[in-house]
């Protein structure tokens, strides 16, 4: 399997070296997106020191988001030649890559396949069993981090959706495999230590009991409400029960303010952005969006 491995970075700090090494070390080609706006030279010096020869650095001058840097990333595995492509974020490393190339190489026709995708999640190491398997089971989502993208079938699924800009854009993707007729399969002793969002000590405004919370900005609920509205209004139809209105809204709009509300800072700005992505979704803006407040 010739595979090519791509991070986008966005204002990384430099214990994202770190992070790259537990895959790039194992792979032909290293794609780096930049899409930082504020650079980190000494990181990029770092990167340019160790996989010279196998470097491709992509400098966007700004954030152009993660559906157009994954774009870019794949367009140039393309013309190098690569027909698989790892997809990662800045903060995921790896725990046990070498047992994804072995479980890779263990599948014996790849035809059909869109995407291979490990188990990312926080504490990965404590979950890592003493003889990991290669067992794997059919996903409908996946994340984006760690997952290896068939190229073969690429722009005959439809590309990664630059509207999205940030948020659904792996949802959106993994669900055009699907209508493609491919498949998704999951390692799930395959770990990859990932983090999503950041985990707060709250305290419920009711019960004054504490408890550790996943917690987004106001720019992030923004673009984590507009677009799931938008994922029902394209898919609705075509997968009622993950993308119905009525569940999108009761996501949205219901469980995510009712938390907001109970546990999380800056409370007002969170139900504003979520707010100001009900009015965008309605006017159809998509792509980019900085909240001012």
């Amino acid at each position: 399997m010739k595979l090519a491995v791509s991070v986008v970075l966005y204002n990384p700090l430099n214990d994202v070296f770190d992070n790259i090494k537990t895959y790039a070390d194992f792979a032909e080609c290293l794609i780096v997106v930049d899409n930082s706006e504020i650079k980190n030279s000494q990181l990029i010096k770092k990167i340019h020191e160790f996989y010279l020869d196998k470097l491709v650095y992509i400098d966007n001058k700004n954030n152009l988001g993660i559906a157009t840097a994954l774009n870019i990333a794949s367009d140039n595995a393309i013309s190098l030649g690569y027909q698989w492509l790892l997809t990662m974020d800045q903060d995921s490393r790896f725990i046990n890559f070498e047992h994804y190339i072995q479980c890779l190489l263990s599948i014996n026709n790849y035809d059909g396949i869109g995407i291979f995708a490990a188990n990312t999640t926080r504490n990965a190491i404590e979950q890592l069993p003493k003889t990991p398997t290669c067992s794997y089971e059919e996903r409908l989502i996946v994340i984006t981090s760690a997952n290896i993208i068939n190229l073969k079938y690429f722009n005959q699924v439809g590309r990664f959706d630059d509207g999205l800009f940030i948020d659904m854009v792996d949802y959106d993707y993994c669900l055009k495999i699907h209508l493609a007729k491919l498949k998704i399969l999951f390692f799930k002793n395959v770990f990859v230590e990932h983090e999503l969002g950041e985990i707060k000590k709250r305290k419920n405004l009711l019960t004054r009991k504490e408890k550790y919370k996943i917690e987004h900005s106001y720019q992030r609920a923004y673009y984590i409400a507009r677009n799931y509205l938008y994922m029902s209004k394209k898919y609705h139809n075509l997968f009622p029960k993950e993308f119905s209105y009525l569940k999108t809204i009761n996501i949205v709009y219901v469980h995510d303010v009712t938390k907001i509300l109970l546990y999380e800072s800056n409370k007002w700005k969170k139900i504003k952005a979520k707010i100001i992505a009900g009015i965008h979704f309605l006017w159809g803006k998509n792509g980019r969006y900085d909240l001012q407040f």
